[in-house]
């Protein structure tokens, strides 16, 4: 069973999983390691949504040896921006 996140964004619920990331960034023309500028580039070029770039952007400036790599720190953002604040005490 794939495990999608569920997000708020710009009032629309939007559910995005693993592979809806990996069509921004495999395909010919992409090659590895890339970092985060060829990947946003390649992205960019793929007419991704805003949202996903948005989200490359956010990813730390290191050189990514796989796909998986890409998806992975996507996913770890993405559970913090789903996450609601921890209430003060």
């Amino acid at each position: 069973m794939e495990n999608n996140n569920i997000r708020l964004y710009g009032g629309e619920l939007i559910k995005r999983g693993p592979r809806d990331a990996k069509e921004y960034i495999t395909g010919r023309g992409i090659g590895y390691p890339a970092n985060r500028k060829d990947l946003i580039r390649f992205a960019e070029g793929k007419e991704a949504e805003s949202d996903f770039l948005d989200l490359l952007r956010g990813i730390p400036e290191i050189e990514y040896n796989t796909p998986d790599d890409v998806t992975r720190e996507i996913e770890r953002l993405e559970s913090e921006r789903v996450r609601p604040p921890k209430p003060k005490e």
